[in-house]
This record gives C-alpha cells, structure tokens and sequence, in this order.
C-alpha cells in the first residue's frame, strides 16, 4: 500500500532531523528551538486541528460528488482561520506584548503553526480521497526541504528562528507539489455554509480540546524546566521528548491511517458493529506493532546513544528517553488503538476529561517534586499524564465495544515481549555501539517474530503459509 511509503520516510527523516539540528544548534539553542517548537504544535492542534478531523469524518470521496458543499466549507475556515492568526501576530507584535521570547523566533513559531496545521488538512484531504500517491508526494516533499532547510539552517547561523522558518518553507513547497491532485472548487465565501461550520466545530470541539491539552503538556514542562534549570537542562528534555514525540507520534498516525479508513468503510456498508468488531481486532494490531517498538528502542537505547545522539547530549538523553517512553507508548495505543471508538461513535467528551486528567496529573507531580528535585521529574510528570489518558479512555473504550480484544493474543504479544527483552539483556556493553545495536535489533526482531508464529497471533501463522503456497502456485 503506498500510504505506508510515507510513514517508513517519514519516521527515519524526523529522527534524522532532531538529532541533527540538536548537533548544530547545541543544548541551549536547541532548548529555545524546542519551545518554539512546541508552540508550533500548539498552535496547530488548538486552532486548526479540528478542520483535520472534520475532514476526515465528514469528506470522503462520496460526499464529494454529492455534498460539495462540505469540502468549501472546509477550505473557507482554513482560509480564514489563517489569515486572523496572522492579524492577531501582527497586532501583537505591533503593541509590544512580552510573551517572554524574541519577536522572531514568536513570529515563527505561530507561522510554523499555521503551516503545519495546513499541511495536515491537506494530508487529511488526500487520505479521505484514497490519493495515496498524493499523499506519499505531500509528506515526502515535506521532509526532504524540511531536512535540507532546518539543518542547513541550524549549520549555517546557529539560529533557532532560522530552523523554525526552514520548517515553514518546507511544509509550502510540499503543499505546492500536491496543489493541483488536491483542488476541488475554487474558494469562493458564498460556497461555505455556517451551519456546516457549527456542525465541525460541535464534532470536533471535544477532541481539540484534549489534543491540544496533550500538547500543552510538552510545552509546559520545557519551558517551567527552562525557568527551574536553565535552556540547556531544557534543550536535554527536549531532544528525548522531540524524537520520542515525532517517531511514536508518526507510528501511531500511521497506524491510525491504515486501520482508520477500513473501520469508516465498514461503518458505512455493513453497519456500526461490523466496525466496532473491527476496531477490537485493531487494537492487538496496534499491540503487536507497538510493544515490541517501544521495548525494543528502550534496550538498544545506550548503544543507539553511543552512536548517534550527539555528545554534548549524552547521557543527559538516554536518562530523559527511558522515563519518558512509557508515555509515548501510551499515547500511540491511544491515538491507534482507542482513538477510533470515541470518532465512530461521535462520543468525544471522554477524551476532553481523560486530557484534563492527564494535565492535573502533570501539574500534580511538578508542583509536588520538581522545586527540590531532579530535573528528571518533569520527564515522569508527562509520562505519568499519558498514562492516565491511556487508563481512562481503555477503561471507556472497552465497555463501549460489543466484543473485546483477544485476550489469548494480547497476552502472546506480552509473552513474544518478554522473550525479547530476555534474549537481548545479556548483550548490554559487549560490542561496540554499532555491533551492539546491530545484534540487538536482529536478534530482537527474530525472537518476537518467532514467538508470535509459534503462538499464531492474529493468525499470522497461516497467513504466512496462505502466502508461501500461492507464491509457489503462482511459479508453477
């Protein structure tokens, strides 16, 4: 499927681009950098991000030809939405309001956000039309310029509004490359219709809210950790919180990707338990693709520092990552896993409290340990606010479905996990950093791999050998 081009370049430029820029900018502009960076985030999640999911709920190839109406509704709010964030940036400015960061690297930032938010409308566009080649192009053209421009940036004038702009450009050239695959109608205000616009923003209003406390929680913990320890303890957190957030986020909008469209196909020709059905089968999907990633990168973690992070963020790293990748996991089952049951059912709320939830945890824990403590509690406190999203909406999730997930097959997955973590610990510090990792990741692949045929999970066993006989069949 050419949908999942995107995400195998997608993940390996994203790591590349963090470590990179990390290299060149160093920990204290690279601290400043990642508050600019999650301001980017935050901007596009709270104002933008719910045209994305109206998108993906509402158009489709369908509604198209027969209800036009919606995709100009659509285009009218991202057109207008665009233009006001950048009145209120330029007011801003204009009256000298301290936000506490240089203008510039503020002016980027919210500009970054605004791209990004479009670039994930378009993404969502190209998905809910089955463009995979379209898709493939927006998201390979995105990060290709964005690794040109963000790193030469950073090499160039050791900038972070450089960097940010670099992203900027990056995300323009990629919308230029799909803009003709990707048009309907020209804009046009008349086209747009108010109560559609009320009907996305009821919709999708209780998953903003919560998507975009889940990206507060990074941008409050860096910038109080920036304050508690200064830019370069930020710039630490921020290089493990980045690479985590950016590789376990694009798994989980991957997945989500892959999964999502066959649970809406199946919702709209066999009906709504079909789909739930579906989305339980899902769930040991995302399971099987997910443990065994996050486990896997904790126990290569010190070989995987030794060779790449650079060395004025060693050690400080590896610290941050191994505390924060509980919480990255539990956001990626969530996002992949659960996430689809509160979209089809349209009962989005749960996940607006499990965020505020999630958030009091967060503040809980900083409030309570990070005065007199390490700097490492701010890493817990986010992992430990995942955690609680992760909880509250599987316990919601679960009791929604008709039928839950397979047990026999959740608990293989666990049991090919730990086979895994026991065939790797004894290579801890034999080899060189490159030898290591290189046994660790082939020997851990294989042990999982194993355990899973052996127990035949989501019958992968027979499908393999369905496989095999008609490849031989079709030589013959």
């Amino acid at each position: 499927m050419t949908v999942l081009l995107p995400f195998v370049i997608n993940a390996g430029l994203n790591f590349v681009l963090g470590l990179f820029i990390a290299f060149f900018l160093g920990p204290a502009e690279f601290g400043r950098y990642a508050i600019g960076a999650a301001i980017v985030v935050l901007i596009n999640t709270a104002l933008l991000d719910w045209l994305k999911l109206s998108a993906v709920r509402f158009y489709s190839l369908k509604t198209r030809e027969t209800q036009p109406e919606i995709r100009a509704t659509l285009d009218v709010l991202v057109a207008g939405i665009s233009v006001s964030l950048c009145g209120l940036l330029v007011i801003a400015i204009a009256v000298g309001i301290d936000f506490r960061l240089p203008a510039m690297l503020l002016a980027a930032s919210v500009l970054g956000g605004i791209g990004a938010g479009l670039f994930d409308y378009h993404g969502a566009i190209a998905r809910a039309r089955f463009l995979d080649a379209a898709y493939a192009r927006l998201v390979i053209v995105k990060n290709v310029m964005a690794l040109i421009l963000m790193v030469g940036g950073a090499w160039l004038t050791k900038d972070p509004t450089v960097v940010l702009l670099g992203g900027l450009l990056s995300v323009a050239i990629s919308l230029l490359a799909v803009r003709r695959s990707l048009a309907d109608a020209p804009l046009s205000l008349a086209a747009g219709r108010k109560d559609l616009a009320w009907t996305f923003a009821a919709y999708a209003l209780p998953l903003v809210i919560g998507n975009a406390i889940y990206s507060l929680i990074p941008l409050l913990n860096r910038s109080l950790l920036a304050n508690a320890h200064g830019f370069a303890e930020a710039g630490y957190f921020s290089l493990a919180s980045d690479m985590g957030l950016r590789l376990f986020g694009t798994l989980g909008a991957t997945l989500e990707i892959v999964l999502l469209r066959e649970v809406i196909r199946l919702d709209e020709t066999r009906g709504r338990r079909a789909a739930q059905k579906r989305i339980a089968k899902n769930i040991v999907v995302v399971l099987m693709v997910a443990l065994p990633i996050v486990t896997g990168f904790w126990m290569v973690l010190p070989a995987f520092e030794r060779l790449v992070v650079p060395a004025s963020f060693q050690g400080r790293f590896s610290t941050y990552m191994a505390l924060l990748l509980p919480g990255f996991v539990a956001i990626t089952i969530f996002h992949a896993a659960l996430y689809p049951v509160f979209l089809l059912g349209k009962r989005t709320a749960i996940t607006t409290f499990a965020a505020v939830l999630g958030l009091a945890v967060n503040l809980a824990l900083v409030a309570g340990f990070a005065p007199s403590s390490a700097p490492t509690v701010y890493a817990v406190a986010q992992s430990a606010a995942f955690l609680a999203v992760l909880v509250v909406t599987g316990v919601a999730a679960l009791r929604t479905l008709p039928v839950p997930p397979s047990l026999r097959d959740c608990a293989c997955v666990v049991l090919a996990v730990g086979l895994m973590i026991a065939a790797l610990w004894p290579l801890y510090g034999l080899f060189a950093a490159p030898i290591e990792l290189a046994l660790q990741v082939t020997l851990g692949m294989a042990v999982y791999g194993a355990t899973l045929l052996a127990c035949d999970v989501m019958h992968c066993r027979r499908g393999l050998l369905f496989w095999w006989s008609t490849r031989r069949i079709g030589r013959s």
